[in-house]
């Protein structure tokens, strides 16, 4: 009998340490999630006027920040990709990224992945929009962006329909989607200027999760750890006392 309280209670611990664990773990990734947006919106606070010509910059991409202004000139891929499970105004969508074969400083060709703006879905989602990108050789203006990866927890990995174009993605992985089309794709994203004449609806203002929820998140997960600790505290003492009387 006092084997099995024993092991019962051992059981009971380790479900409770496990869940506090975990509750506690969340806890700080929404913190870590609030740093990382007052650092996006101060990103698009602070973007620079002027523009960096991407044809011709010597200096390591990585060193640019993000939402900076910048040019490149280059010609369109016939195809495209089309950015899956995207909102504008409460409307899921699609965002269409054109591949702009372009050349640079090192001589060498390369696509780069322009988001030229927001379409959606339609009645059908196994009927893709066919969408015109402008033809000939052409100068993008806009803002460099190198997309986040998602690290939601239990997410998997980009999901990319290869068979078919537009080809339908779930993330903008460059090297996923080098992979998948066999091209030479740049691991960066140009944001189409809002004032460019071709395109679809866009607005790059950061439309996310602010910092102020995600601490008040993580505060609800904090909670939740400690009234799990409390409740497993009584628990214990309640049990103490019936044992002793």
């Amino acid at each position: 009998m006092r084997n099995k309280l024993r092991k019962s209670k051992l059981v009971a611990i380790v479900l409770t340490v496990l869940a506090i664990a975990i509750l506690v773990k969340l806890g700080f990734w929404q913190l870590e999630r609030a740093t990382e947006k007052e650092q996006l919106f101060a990103d698009y606070k602070a973007r620079q006027t002027t523009s960096i010509n991407l044809n011709t910059a010597k200096q390591p991409l990585s060193s640019l920040n993000r939402y900076a202004k910048i040019s490149v000139t280059g010609t369109f891929l016939n195809n495209h990709l089309l950015l899956d499970n995207q909102i504008l105004n409460g409307q899921a969508g699609y965002q269409v990224i054109g591949l702009l074969e372009a050349k640079f400083a090192e001589n060498q060709n390369s696509f780069v992945m322009v988001n030229m703006g927001w379409v959606p879905w339609g009645r059908d989602r196994q009927q893709l929009p066919q969408l015109d990108l402008p033809q000939g050789e052409i100068t993008i203006t806009g803002f460099f962006y190198q997309p986040q990866l998602s690290d939601v927890w239990g997410a998997g990995d980009t999901f990319i329909e290869a068979e078919r174009w537009p080809m339908r993605v779930t993330q903008l992985d460059a090297e996923a989607i080098s992979d998948a089309t066999q091209l030479p794709i740049q691991p960066y994203v140009v944001l189409l200027s809002e004032t460019a004449e071709y395109g679809w609806p866009r607005q790059w203002q950061p439309q996310v999760m602010t910092p102020e929820k995600h601490r008040a998140y993580a505060l609800q997960w904090f909670s939740l750890a400690l009234a799990c600790l409390l409740v497993f505290w009584f628990a214990s003492r309640s049990k103490k006392i019936t044992t002793e009387e």
